[in-house]
């Protein structure tokens, strides 16, 4: 399948049509590393920038088009439900009923994914993909029961890669902890 053909068509905000301020996942918002929304700044129709077009909402995964190489992509949390993101993003409202939000997450992360960005963006010193090119990405697409399987395998890898409380970064710091413990007993008699 295409992602095209599994995901939601979504909407822009209306600015003249709303008095309320909402919260803007801009490119810079996303962390590379852990893939997740790690700020956000609260806008308004006085203030918005031109780029603040999109609604999002839970588990839409957003991808940043624009210097796509960058790997600017994550899933939305509730807390930013019905918020406002850049244009700069490509935003993947999974049908629900043929793709978990977390496939998708977890397709976009691939060497695949990331050879076929690299091959198809345009442009030398600001280099983007268009959302029609992210939309037309083919990949796999097992029934859904195959794709919980797998993203709860996924999930429990990455639990163990970067959560601190649980995985390897908590194993790492305990072994550090209990290192300059016996160290210190060792040096200090």
């Amino acid at each position: 399948m295409k992602l095209g053909e599994v995901c939601e068509k979504i909407y822009n905000i209306k600015w003249k049509e709303t008095a309320i301020s909402y919260q803007y996942i801009d490119l810079s918002s996303v962390d590379r590393e852990t893939h997740h929304i790690i700020e956000s700044s609260t806008i308004d129709k006085t203030n918005a920038p031109s780029r603040a077009q999109q609604i999002t909402q839970t588990d839409d995964v957003l991808f940043g088009t624009t210097r796509p190489t960058l790997n600017r992509y994550c899933i939305t949390p509730a807390a930013y439900n019905n918020q406002i993101c850049s244009t700069g993003f490509c935003v993947l409202r999974a049908m629900k009923h043929i793709v978990l939000p977390k496939w998708i997450y977890y397709q976009i992360s691939t060497k695949q994914f990331s050879g076929y960005v690299k091959d198809t963006q345009k442009g030398a010193s600001y280099p983007s993909i268009t959302n029609a090119e992210v939309l037309n990405y083919p990949f796999p697409l097992p029934p859904l029961s195959e794709q919980e399987r797998i993203v709860g395998i996924l999930d429990k890898y990455e639990t163990l890669v970067h959560n601190t409380q649980e995985g390897i970064p908590a194993l790492i710091a305990a072994v550090q902890q209990k290192y300059e413990y016996y160290r210190e007993r060792m040096l200090t008699f």
